[in-house]
């Protein structure tokens, strides 16, 4: 078969492709509630599997962006959010050191967990920590500025506990409670603090839904107890000078965990950060409000 015929049979194929894709979409004929859900589900679900095959054929110069979840989660907790970025970047969550489906060799170390995340680097990045894992994110900035590009930080801080240098942090965190609850029923109390984080949101049961199987899945982090412990033990002050990349600072309003006290004292020791509260947000910003938290991120990291 001649190069032209052969270019005009694939020409034809990608014209009838196109115009499948393009298609307008049939709307169901049913018009109960339960349809709609269930539309807006595959909907969702359609769009979020595009994306997902989209990135797979991401050119070199695509922006690269590593998502690092909190104490108690694993790396489903962004799977509401990573349909919301730009298809043209690669994105790939994490999940820490006994979180998900990571095995865990005690103790948990905040500065071995940094160094398996930018094991997986291979050129600078840009670092979206949440919680935990934005102290976790501190670390990977300061141990290997090569590998990152700009850092967001969201409801988290480099310090957890208060001291008499340190009147921001919590003067007695409750997490410890936190951690019997979980163990007990994970599902059923990861629901619950996902439907308090989201008590003011329009859509809660439909985020809910959409990332609490996979997010349950896992079961109970295996390092649940030690990573508490971690978190209220370690200080990160020290390296906040050495960081010197471009920082977005994202906190709740109505965060208890991480008030935005917490915030302010990390936007006055990282230069040139910018802080951001969302006044009605609690502790997860990117899940409560996701469309605008996901616009002011897809900003920063494109201003970049």
């Amino acid at each position: 078969m001649c190069l032209k015929h052969r270019g005009q049979l694939f020409a034809a194929s990608v014209r009838k492709l196109a115009k499948s894709v393009l298609q307008p979409a049939q709307m169901p004929s049913e018009t109960s509630d339960e349809s709609w859900h269930n539309t807006q589900c595959l909907t969702a679900a359609a769009s979020a599997m595009r994306r997902q095959q989209e990135r797979k054929f991401m050119p070199d110069a695509a922006k690269k962006v590593y998502l690092i979840h909190g104490w108690g989660a694993n790396r489903h907790v962004f799977d509401d959010l990573m349909p919301r970025l730009p298809a043209t970047w690669s994105v790939s969550s994490v999940d820490l050191p006994g979180h998900g489906d990571a095995p865990f060799v005690q103790p948990f170390d905040i500065e071995a967990a940094a160094d398996a995340v930018a094991a997986q680097i291979d050129a600078p990045a840009d670092i979206l920590g949440w919680s935990l894992g934005g102290l976790v994110a501190l670390y990977l900035a300061a141990r290997h500025s090569d590998k990152v590009r700009s850092l967001c930080l969201t409801a988290s801080f480099a310090r957890l506990t208060a001291d008499e240098d340190y009147p921001e942090g919590l003067a007695a965190p409750a997490l410890g409670k936190m951690v019997g609850a979980f163990r007990s029923d994970y599902a059923k109390h990861i629901k619950q603090f996902l439907q308090l984080q989201l008590l003011h949101t329009h859509d809660a049961d439909g985020i809910i839904g959409r990332i609490l199987p996979d997010l349950a899945r896992c079961g109970t982090p295996s390092a649940l107890q030690e990573a508490l412990e971690a978190a209220e033990r370690v200080d990160a002050r020290h390296l906040l000078d050495k960081i010197d990349v471009p920082v977005l600072l994202v906190f709740g309003g109505k965060d208890a965990i991480t008030p935005p006290r917490m915030g302010e004292y990390l936007h006055r020791r990282l230069k040139g950060s910018r802080l951001v509260v969302m006044e009605k947000a609690a502790h997860a910003p990117f899940l409560s409000h996701a469309e605008a938290f996901a616009a002011l991120y897809r900003d920063f990291v494109e201003g970049v």
